[in-house]
């Protein structure tokens, strides 16, 4: 079995340390939870805009970011049922930077076992795990990986984190 992990706020708390820079720049106190929706640029202050999609390109950023809280613990649960792979889609500045980030927080230890790409449906995988609806929705065997910008979209399976996946959702992914 070929098990697809998306790093960005599923096993990377991105959002926290992104957020944290434009809050700090632009003196505004947007949180996680405010997002509701993908596109990020819409809950920004005007004067920033789609400029916030800039702070994504700085190689530097991932220097800062935590895991989720018990991703890893996951991460290796799921290796004892198949192979481990990461997707995701980088911007070009910080192409191979998640590899190390993955690497320095124990979730790899091969480039064999990461992809990045931004089309993830033409990887093959059995199912993916990811917080952006768009890549799981073509298939019900799929996991979204709950976070406020995907809570309005209905999904069979869903994780609110990985604790409750760990106890809860690891039993039903193995029976089908």
């Amino acid at each position: 079995m070929i098990i697809a992990v998306d790093i960005d706020d599923t096993c990377a708390n991105l959002s926290d340390t992104w957020l944290g820079r434009y809050n700090h720049d632009y003196n505004d106190n947007l949180k996680r939870k405010d997002i509701t929706e993908w596109a990020v640029h819409k809950f920004v202050k005007p004067e920033c805009g789609e400029k916030i999609y800039d702070y994504l390109k700085d190689p530097t950023l991932y220097n800062f970011v935590n895991p989720i809280k018990d991703s890893l613990e996951g991460v290796n649960l799921l290796r004892k049922f198949g192979r481990v792979i990461f997707i995701t889609a980088p911007t070009l500045e910080v192409m191979g930077r998640k590899y190390y980030w993955l690497k320095e927080h124990g979730y790899i230890d091969t480039l064999d076992d990461y992809i990045e790409t931004k089309e993830k449906y033409l990887i093959k995988y059995d199912f993916i795990i990811d917080d952006r609806f768009d890549n799981i929705k073509h298939s019900n065997n799929n996991y979204v990986y709950s976070q406020p910008w995907n809570t309005m979209y209905n999904h069979p399976k869903r994780i609110n984190n990985w604790r409750q996946f760990i106890k809860e959702k690891s039993g039903e992914l193995w029976r089908g």
